[in-house]
């Protein structure tokens, strides 16, 4: 089969190319700027369609011709997921196409309407436009949170608190409402890419539908907990208050906003909040037709970029310390050198 990943220099495209691959398809990228990508995924590429933009309809459609499935992994702002990737599909019909996975990757928003959560209404938007006009039917993919997001990987967004999130990367401290133990799906961008690449190739795949993968389950007290055991560091965990604040402080915190996208500054407050109330609904049971090894939070963590920059800073401090201490050991051995020769003289 050959995949087209359309935004493929991106933190989930790029790990698709893997992902399609190991499995014996190949992978057409799509994107603005092949020099975005490491050149070891581009030389892997069957080729890269640049365009100059995600309105470039020649481009698309070049794009899309020949293929056998699209990958739509473009970031999630409003334009994009709905302009632009309706654009992406419209392109994929006139080229034939049947099987299309939606930009998604997220939690679960099918039980959402909307004004419910202004991140999740373009997603809304575009699927009930595309059911209303399209003979494709496309996949949408629920991991809960990606992992990434979640410990505020450097280039991977930052779900702190500052950004009305839970964990302080720095401080090394998860904040939370309510009992801190109500559950959290998430899902790595590794497992994310090979469960879509798993999907992909599943015959009923072209019915379309939604699918509910994970990595991982956890509450926030979970995770710190975990994180103190892998990294023998103490996580402070701080109680902001009951649901009921995190509702009401959500809802004013929407009433206050007067300005276009300026959602993104309390959006993480419905994220935390339809979490913990159950709106986002995520099955616990994954398909057994999808064969993934998904990793741990333990192996997560251990890998987690932001942790090896600590683990690379102590090292530093300690050649650093040695260093030190060897020259003064130097300095003196020679001053020591230095007198008995002159007493000697």
């Amino acid at each position: 089969m050959l995949v087209l990943v359309a935004g493929v220099t991106g933190n989930l495209g790029s790990r698709m190319i893997d992902s399609f691959i190991s499995r014996g398809h190949q992978v057409r990228g799509l994107g603005r700027n092949p020099s975005k990508l490491p050149s070891e995924l581009r030389q892997k590429l069957e080729n890269f369609v640049e365009v100059s933009s995600s309105v470039d309809v020649t481009g698309l459609e070049k794009a899309c011709h020949g293929v056998d499935a699209v990958v739509c992994a473009y970031q999630g702002h409003p334009e994009l997921v709905v302009e632009g990737q309706l654009l992406l599909l419209r392109a994929a019909e006139r080229m034939g196409v049947k099987r299309f996975v939606a930009n998604s990757w997220n939690c679960d928003w099918r039980d959402m309407t909307l004004g419910m959560q202004e991140s999740y209404d373009p997603m809304l938007t575009f699927q009930q436009l595309v059911k209303l006009t399209s003979t494709i039917r496309p996949v949408y993919i629920f991991t809960g949170v990606l992992a990434e997001v979640l410990f505020s990987v450097p280039g991977h967004g930052a779900f702190t608190p500052a950004n009305k999130g839970v964990w302080d990367p720095k401080d090394k401290r998860m904040e939370y409402y309510g009992n801190g133990e109500d559950i959290w799906y998430w899902t790595s961008e590794r497992d994310a890419a090979e469960f879509t690449a798993e999907i992909v190739q599943l015959e009923e795949y072209k019915q379309g539908g939604y699918w509910n993968i994970y990595s991982g389950a956890h509450s926030l007290l979970d995770i710190a907990r975990t994180y103190e055991k892998v990294k023998g560091r103490k996580v402070t965990v701080q109680c902001k208050g009951s649901i009921e604040d995190l509702r009401r402080e959500a809802l004013e915190a929407r009433s206050k906003a007067t300005k276009p996208l300026e959602y993104f500054e309390y959006c993480g407050l419905f994220y935390q909040l339809y979490t913990n109330d159950g709106t986002y609904r995520h099955p616990c049971v994954i398909s057994k037709r999808l064969h993934v090894e998904t990793i741990s939070l333990e192996q997560f963590l251990s890998q987690n970029p932001s942790v090896a920059v600590l683990v690379v800073v102590v090292v530093v401090v300690v050649v650093v310390v040695v260093v030190v201490v060897v020259v003064v050991v130097v300095v003196v051995v020679v001053v020591v050198v230095v007198v008995v020769m002159v007493v000697v003289v």
